[in-house]
């Protein structure tokens, strides 16, 4: 983004001018006492030098403008971006030399201080040969959002040192900070991407009148779908499959309700986060529809509160609503995980749920919904999921007790371990 204009210009005398204008003050109430006209005349002069400096710093004609971008433009919590500025000089006249400072909502909030070179005037009468340069440097946000980066402060100075002053070089630049998208283990959990190879088999093989589709059993189905006579003519597991699926689907229950969240302070601030279960929630949200996208999965994001987040299939829209979401006080309309359109008897594929303190009504639709899915998966962020494990365990989902100091990768090892424990207790 560019800045046109130079504004708020800002000038303040240094230590030298503070010196140089009280040694002109005692020298003229001096030379006053005892008539000294040399005396009187320094002291005139110190003070003219200073109203002089002043005059310089406040009126000197000074119009920057400031060009920023981002390489790369989307990056996640905890990355670097390189900032690329173009500070050129839009005056008819040369540009003392000064420093410059570029300037962010989070603590430091400015750069350290640089050397700007004095810049060669730009207008009809001159060359633009000189009148800009390009400089850089590197910027690391260790929280996501959409932040507004700049304005560029510029500080300079008069010859003599007597009197500061800073220009801000008005525009900023936004940048897109997403959560931390981690890595889920390869193969820690087996969700079926689609359902393959599938064995029609009729039922007269077995005595049956209708038609019927199997396959072998694969972690993660419902042990109520287990065809026993089928599995006990082919030696392996087989389970119903009553229609063929072109691709496998993946749902996501993101709590987004600030009251679902006990830790939500009710006040975010760049420093500091509103809710560090919230937080964890989205990060590994964003992990987990990555991991799903990336191996095929249609995914489905549904939030509890107001709908906030991008479809999935637009990645980086999606990254960029994540980047920006916030709880919410309003809950969503009509919230379900089944649509309308859905047929009767249809599988809706896996579904995650992310949840906290979530409200009574939002678990009572999750438990009646779940036999909508062959896989239902609740990840409760501690310290207050033990209200939610026994009704949605009782319903048949797997429940995942997680820390916020939990990463993802340890939250997916820790569902592979459930897994593992439901099927030993059949």
């Amino acid at each position: 983004m560019a800045a046109r204009k130079t504004k708020r210009r800002i000038a303040r005398p240094t230590v030298r001018g503070w010196v140089t204008g009280a040694a002109g003050v005692l020298g003229v109430t001096i030379a006053y006492g005892l008539q000294n006209r040399e005396l009187l005349v320094l002291a005139l002069l110190a003070l003219a030098l200073c109203l002089s400096a002043w005059i310089y710093v406040q009126f000197r004609p000074l119009a920057y403008r400031v060009d920023r971008t981002f390489t790369p433009p989307l990056i996640e919590a905890g990355g670097i971006t390189t900032v690329e500025l173009e500070i050129a000089n839009l005056s008819n006249y040369r540009s003392p030399s000064a420093h410059w400072r570029d300037t962010w909502p989070w603590r430091p909030f400015v750069t350290v201080p640089l050397e700007l070179g004095m810049l060669e005037a730009r207008g009809i009468r001159h060359t633009s040969r000189g009148s800009a340069v390009r400089l850089g440097y590197a910027l690391r946000p260790d929280r996501r959002g959409l932040f507004e980066v700049g304005p560029v402060i510029i500080d300079f100075a008069d010859p003599f040192g007597l009197v500061a002053g800073a220009v801000v070089a008005e525009g900023t630049g936004e940048l897109t900070v997403t959560p931390r998208i981690e890595e889920l283990p390869e193969g820690a959990v087996t969700i079926a991407a689609d359902d393959g190879a599938t064995r029609m088999r009729q039922r007269r093989s077995w005595g049956g009148e209708d038609d019927l589709m199997t396959r072998e059993y694969r972690d993660g189905d419902p042990m109520r779908r287990v065809h026993w006579r089928a599995s006990a003519h082919h030696g392996e597991l087989m389970v119903r499959q009553e229609e063929q699926r072109s691709h496998a689907e993946a749902h996501i229950v993101l709590e987004t309700l600030r009251h679902g969240y006990r830790d939500a302070r009710g006040l975010s601030t760049v420093d500091e986060v509103e809710s560090e279960s919230f937080e964890w929630a989205i990060e590994f949200c964003a992990s987990l529809s990555v991991y799903l996208a990336e191996r095929g999965f249609v995914v489905q994001v549904n939030e509890t509160g107001a709908r906030q987040l991008r479809d999935v299939e637009e990645i980086d829209g999606y990254l960029r609503s994540l980047a920006a979401i916030q709880l919410s006080a309003r809950q969503a309309e009509n919230f379900s995980l089944v649509p309308q359109s859905a047929r009767a008897g249809r599988s809706q594929g896996s579904v995650f749920a992310i949840l906290s303190a979530t409200d009574t009504a939002i678990v009572d639709q999750l438990r009646h919904q779940r036999s909508s899915f062959d896989l239902a998966v609740a990840f409760l962020v501690d310290p207050w999921t033990s209200t939610l494990t026994e009704p949605l365990q009782n319903a048949g989902w797997v429940c995942v007790a997680v820390h916020p100091d939990d990463s993802a990768a340890d939250a997916w090892l820790s569902l592979s371990s459930e897994l593992e424990a439901a099927r030993a207790q059949g």
